[in-house]
């Protein structure tokens, strides 16, 4: 692809690259505290049940409501994003996450205040991706949107590494410690972004006015009108695949392997974490994959994902070795969905990219909420572990299809362009 033809940054016309890559260190310091607060249950659930005598059904309860907050969170702030701007909008989510995380500590015996706090909590960090990945995108030439979503999803992986080296050092006695390391630093995050990253607060202004000359307003129903709305159909569809499909395998991996093949939990949880090790790698891999060849090149992780678990499920007991190297490559694999976050911004006009990450994203989550439980259900039917394997399969082998028909963004941002107004 051609200079002319790369769509060039639209915040920040006179940084510099240095002063963009430390903007977009500020926003990765938020986004990696986004993806860490979702290892505070790891932090607390224990004490919750042992010290305050928490039911596991209420422990477990807290933390699940958090889910239900992310969908309205994504479509509200993403309308915040259209409103005020997406830098501003993000550091508002910031600061929310963080007060909710601390809510808690003021009565940590108190079990609906700890679910009402992590409701809240999800609702907020349901803005995340579709504000920060924006704005990156908006801040980056179109060449280094792919490396950079892809950073920012593999954050994921780096937290729940962290998350657990910093609970084995501290331990359950310094649980509130723990939580504090969630609250303080998106905090400091917030302090960075709003000194090193441009404000798109006119940018929008001006997306909004353009609109209005055309009798549109920046929302949702403008924004899946036309052809547009079975991209956001495909695209939602697409996140469900890899919801149900990652979820569906990595529910049971750990469960199929010892009890059905007979390895020993200590082996089973170290295979199951070579495929961490692995997706961290993979985000990186297809990110660069997505920026130098096209958009759609990662499906093939997402098509080699429902081979791999096909020679897994082959697989007899005995020999550790094969489980190993098949785990770490379906790490690989799963990390096809690095670049999304570039993917699903640029698949819509400029003027609505405050909403279609976002949406596009976690609107998946409505999909996996219906479909997990069902593929769960299907291990204790006749078809057992081998059958959620078939369908987790059958369902990454769909969604490689839906993404084969949707558009290619790396070579058609250009047709984009002519639609932003």
């Amino acid at each position: 692809m051609s200079n002319m033809n790369e769509e060039k940054a639209v915040l920040g016309q006179d940084f510099t690259m240095g002063r963009r890559i430390v903007a977009f260190g500020a926003i990765l310091i938020i986004y990696f505290f986004y993806c860490y607060n979702f290892m505070v249950g790891t932090f607390v659930r224990p004490t919750l049940v042992n010290e305050f005598g928490f039911t596991l059904q209420q422990a477990s309860s807290i933390f699940a409501i958090m889910s239900f907050g992310t969908i309205p969170g994504t479509i509200i702030f993403g309308m915040c994003s259209t409103r005020f701007g997406k830098k501003r909008t993000l550091m508002g989510i910031a600061i929310l996450f963080a007060s909710m995380t601390f809510i808690p500590l003021i009565n940590p015996s108190s079990y609906n205040l700890w679910r009402g706090a992590r409701f809240v909590t999800g609702f907020s960090l349901g803005g995340v991706f579709g504000t920060a990945i924006p704005l990156i995108t908006e801040l980056f030439p179109q060449k280094y949107r792919g490396k950079l979503a892809a950073i920012c999803t593999s954050t994921f992986s780096v937290a729940m590494i962290f998350a657990g080296q910093l609970y084995g050092a501290l331990g359950d006695a310094n649980w509130q410690l723990l939580v504090w390391t969630a609250i303080i630093p998106p905090i400091i995050g917030v302090v960075l972004v709003f000194f090193l990253v441009p404000d798109d607060a006119e940018h929008m202004k001006k997306m909004r006015e353009e609109a209005a000359k055309e009798n549109t307003k920046i929302n949702y129903l403008e924004m899946y009108r036309g052809k547009y709305l079975f991209i956001g159909i495909g695209v939602i569809l697409l996140s469900g695949a890899n919801f149900v499909s990652y979820s569906g395998y990595s529910n049971n991996a750990t469960t199929y392997l010892t009890t059905v093949l007979g390895f020993s939990a200590a082996t089973a949880g170290s295979i199951y974490s070579l495929q961490g090790i692995g997706q961290l790698i993979g985000y990186n891999f297809w990110g660069f994959i997505a920026d130098k060849f096209g958009r759609k090149v990662p499906l093939i992780g997402m098509a080699s994902v429902s081979v791999i678990i096909f020679f897994f499920s082959k697989l007899e007991g005995g020999s550790a070795a094969p489980f190993y190297v098949l785990s770490f490559l379906l790490g690989i694999s799963f990390g096809f969905s690095g670049a999304w976050g570039a993917y699903y911004t640029e698949l819509f006009p400029q003027k609505f990219r405050s909403l279609s990450a976002g949406i596009s994203f976690n609107g998946g989550r409505i999909v996996s909420t219906y479909a997990l439980p069902m593929v769960a259900g299907v291990a204790a039917t006749a078809w057992g572990m081998k059958g959620v394997f078939t369908i987790v399969m059958i369902v990454a082998l769909i969604g490689a299809g839906i993404w084969m028909f949707l558009p290619e963004t790396l070579v058609r941002e250009v047709a984009v362009e002519s639609e932003k107004a």
